[in-house]
């Protein structure tokens, strides 16, 4: 099971990477094509390709959190006296007895403790303008800029998501979705997730808390990757965030649950690897 585990989050972080390099790989040939069209010289041509790490951090990063996962699971560190390990270890044996794949289950709990809504793969695809804007800032104090920081947000955020709520779709959000609406969403996907191998909100709670934890405890490798971790992902509460978001959205629950059907027997499409847009 700590083997059936630890590949699920290896399978997502190679995944991520993968797709970062493509995405590199894409804005080097339009650049080409645009330096060709307009004669841009040599040094033009740099500037318009991305140069960033960003892909590559978000490996470390989930490589990080698959070290302290692990050590959750083989009961190594201390935790609350509302968490319990070895509930959670016999939980995803009986999810791997299922054949549940654990990649799944490693997207859907990042996305879940998101303090933004804003997953992974939102990163991944926002990465060229973000990268810029974090690279310009040092090269000169002038590109230095405080974003229109939306007001629903309490304390700190980092600077790069805030960046990133300035685009579509978070500020102009093309689905009609607020962040906090996001993370619901996120929540509701898991439990339809697990709901399909007859788990339910204990073991989501469970799932939850300890990614929580684990997120807690590695230290983010840039600050797109912080998260303040404040959410309790108690039982009866996180029952009743999955009821009101079915209530409020009625036509989410059989669509969940036939998307969760289609990835599962690989009717996707397109090379589909997860439930949220890693492909």
């Amino acid at each position: 099971m700590l083997a059936w585990a630890g590949a699920g989050f290896r399978e997502y972080a190679n995944l991520c990477e993968k797709r970062g390099e493509e995405w590199v790989a894409i804005t080097k040939e339009n650049a080409r094509i645009v330096g060709k069209t307009y004669n841009h010289t040599p040094a033009q041509l740099a500037n318009m390709i991305y140069q960033g790490s960003i892909h590559h951090n978000i490996r470390t990063q989930i490589e990080a959190y698959a070290k302290e996962f692990g050590r959750v699971l083989r009961d190594e560190v201390e935790m609350s006296d509302e968490d319990d390990p070895l509930t959670l270890g016999s939980d995803l044996h009986g999810l791997m007895k299922s054949g549940c794949p654990p990649v799944e289950l490693v997207e859907l709990m990042l996305a879940c403790t998101s303090d933004y809504g804003v997953t992974i793969p939102d990163l991944l695809m926002t990465a060229l303008p973000l990268n810029d804007c974090l690279r310009r800032i040092p090269e000169n104090a002038r590109h230095f800029r405080i974003p229109r920081r939306p007001r629903r947000f309490k304390g700190a955020v980092p600077l790069s998501i805030q960046f990133m709520l300035e685009m579509k779709p978070y500020h102009a959000c093309a689905d009609g979705m607020s962040q906090a609406a996001r993370v619901a969403f996120h929540v509701a996907y898991l439990y339809t997730f697990l709901k399909h191998f007859r788990y339910g909100h204990e073991t989501a709670t469970r799932l939850l808390r300890t990614m929580q934890f684990v997120r807690r405890r590695v230290p983010a490798v840039a600050d797109y990757l912080k998260t303040r971790g404040r959410d309790t992902f108690r039982a009866g509460a996180l029952q009743r965030r999955v009821l009101r978001f079915f209530k409020s959205n009625p036509a989410s629950e059989s669509a969940m649950r036939q998307d969760v059907r289609d990835y599962l027997a690989g009717k996707g499409g397109g090379g589909r690897k997860t439930l949220l847009g890693i492909y």
